[in-house]
């Protein structure tokens, strides 16, 4: 009996998290339902699906979670094709003349690699990868903002560098994330990063996203904030066609690469 009831567990977990991904977003009330369980076997099984690190329960049931490493060597290796196609034609949308914000993370270091040889522009970043990949542009002058270097980011991070964001007027915020929600928003799995990433939008007068369709749909435990922030997202041609048409239907100009 124990091994019947074992294999019955395991059969509802599958089918959870096939309901995920078709769906993006579970009820816990739901699945009690369709399984004929009750709530609190479901919420058990979401527990332990989280804790494999299969989904990421939020209130009342659970949302995919993020596939983003937690490390930048873990990400260089993630999605290259896909982050190639994104950052050229992030980079079309760089205007002569602007200032840009410049994330951390390996899509806004493509899209930096990316940044024609003639295009004059002054760049303010806390990434170590983006100022050295720009550090022999020709025409492209960078600041970058000190704190307290992240090793397993490559990256500043702390009060100075959330004050410089916030001394500076930028035209253009090229930012990545973990995790991009059509109900949840922007996601990512550092609360440093999260405060970092809401000083750039905060002062940038427009928000250029790169993200891999991977990541849509996702979500990650620290919110950057609502998608209301975001401008454009520029993603790559795998992105689920159900999830750009959700993130368009919230005002957002989707782009794929």
């Amino acid at each position: 009996m124990k091994e019947v009831g074992r294999t019955l567990t395991r059969e509802r977990r599958k089918r959870i998290l096939d309901a995920l991904a078709s769906d993006q977003r579970v009820l816990a009330s739901d699945l009690a339902a369709r399984f004929g369980v009750s709530e609190d076997t479901v919420r058990r099984d979401l527990r332990e699906l989280a804790e494999e690190g299969l989904l990421r329960r939020v209130y009342g049931g659970a949302v995919p979670r993020s596939p983003t490493s937690l490390t930048y060597a873990g990400r260089r290796s993630e999605s290259v094709e896909a982050k190639s196609a994104i950052a050229a034609t992030a980079a079309r949308f760089l205007l002569p003349g602007q200032v840009v914000f410049f994330d951390a993370g390996t899509t806004a270091m493509a899209v930096a690699t990316h940044v024609p040889k003639e295009l004059a522009l002054t760049v303010v970043t806390h990434s170590l990868p983006v100022a050295s990949a720009l550090a022999e542009h020709p025409t492209v002058e960078v600041i970058v903002l000190g704190g307290r270097l992240l090793k397993e980011s490559l990256a500043m991070y702390g009060a100075e560098v959330v004050d410089g964001y916030r001394g500076v007027r930028a035209d253009v915020c090229v930012l990545g994330t973990a995790s991009v929600h059509p109900e949840l928003g922007l996601g990512v799995f550092s609360h440093e990063d999260a405060q970092v990433k809401r000083a750039m939008v905060s002062t940038a007068a427009e928000v250029m996203v790169v993200a891999a369709g991977e990541k849509l749909g996702t979500t990650a435990p620290y919110l950057v904030g609502p998608l209301s922030l975001v401008d454009r997202l520029v993603t790559d041609s795998a992105a689920p066609d159900e999830m750009t048409r959700a993130l368009s239907h919230a005002g957002i100009e989707i782009v794929r690469g």
